[in-house]
């Protein structure tokens, strides 16, 4: 890292989550430990708790905004454009940075300049009257652009952006009410913004109260509704992603026929077009098949992984539903992976798949444990 620091902008967007403002605040601050220049921006997306309380209690130390009420996206958006910093980070009022996280960024961006958003661990913390559970975000070892077709990499917490490759992306879509953050990172990857893993660092993701489970149902649905997105970007972006179009409608295909069957029982005829276009994405990737070639073993495994989830899910789906390209798509993938046709063992080997494609396991236990010990 370098001596003279550059300034790193931690955006902290708060709507009525003052009793957990404190914290998510002082969990940035505490960066500049390290010797790094930090600006806190909290925007107050128009609360109604005791949020202006709590960031006046902060002091000077933070650069408060307040603004009526707009939503999440916004919220952001308006902390970007008061964000002076050369990086971005955006947190939200109820998560935290771990210690060195923000320098373990930084780093990663020395070691590989041509990077354009460094990526690190998320460790999901579920808070139940019950207790607590922990849950540690996998997160992909290459081609993260390739994996955003498929579905969203790390929460938002997770990334470090260049400045200058937000301002040449663009404000995050007001208009989304979920997944506003994958929609984000994929205009940027499309705009030829390069992703890279940081394995050292890590940011506490807390799911709690309304934050899990009440929010669950326009998740899903906003995930469905991305997937056209997805497509639209893979049909016009030739160089997006960089992998090739052949993994990248591949990748899509996979990661659409998930979002059918997420929604196959509360909205099935929008589950139906999503089928219908997991299938077209395949027969996509299949007519790019003399382009696949490949000694990459990330792609090669991912190939694998993307073949075998969709093999398992169109199997469960034909038992319940009649959709002629889906045999298509399956047929086109039975020639590929002639392997995968008659396999009894094709979930754990999915999985085997997916844990390959993730970054080391005991890089990232490495993480948290420092992490809980500091």
């Amino acid at each position: 890292m370098a001596n003279q620091s550059p300034l790193i902008s931690v955006i902290i967007p708060c709507y009525n989550y003052g009793r957990f403002l404190s914290e998510a605040a002082h969990s940035a601050l505490r960066q500049q430990k390290d010797g790094l220049a930090v600006e806190v921006i909290v925007v107050d997306d128009g609360s109604t708790d005791d949020t202006p309380a709590v960031a006046r209690g902060l002091g000077s130390s933070i650069c408060y905004i307040h603004q009526k009420n707009q939503g999440l996206s916004a919220a952001r958006n308006t902390g970007m454009r008061a964000a002076r910093g050369d990086f971005l980070v955006f947190l939200d009022a109820d998560d935290l940075l771990t210690a060195n996280t923000l320098s373990s960024h930084l780093d990663n961006f020395a070691a590989h300049p041509d990077t354009d958003a460094s990526v690190c661990l998320s460790l999901q913390v579920f808070e139940r009257r019950e207790g607590t559970a922990n849950y540690l975000w996998p997160l992909k070892c290459a081609h993260l652009d390739m994996h955003l077709c498929h579905s969203n990499i790390s929460p938002v917490h997770t990334f470090m952006l260049r400045a200058r490759a937000a301002r040449e992306a663009g404000f995050f879509d007001p208009g989304l009410k979920a997944c506003e953050d994958q929609d984000y990172w994929l205009r940027c990857a499309a705009a030829g913004k390069r992703f890279r893993s940081n394995t050292a660092g890590m940011v506490i993701y807390r799911q709690h109260g309304q934050s899990m489970t009440s929010q669950m149902p326009r998740q899903l649905a906003h995930d469905g509704a991305l997937r056209f997105k997805i497509s639209m970007l893979l049909e016009s972006r030739p160089d997006f992603p960089r992998a090739g179009k052949f993994y990248g409608w591949l990748a899509h295909a996979a990661g659409t026929i998930g979002s059918a069957c997420n929604l196959l029982q509360t909205t099935p005829r929008f589950a139906l077009k999503l089928l219908e276009e997991s299938a077209r994405a395949m027969l996509r990737a299949a007519a790019l098949t003399a382009s696949s070639d490949t000694e990459d073993p990330h792609l090669l495994l991912a190939g694998r992984y993307f073949a075998a989830q969709y093999f398992l899910l169109a199997r469960n789906v034909s038992a319940s539903v009649s959709c002629p390209s889906l045999e298509k798509a399956t047929g086109f993938l039975a020639r590929r992976y002639p392997q995968f046709v008659q396999s009894n063992g094709l979930a754990t080997e999915q999985k085997r798949l997916f844990h390959k494609l993730c970054c080391e396991y005991e890089q990232m236990q490495a993480t948290v444990r420092k992490a809980f010990l500091e």
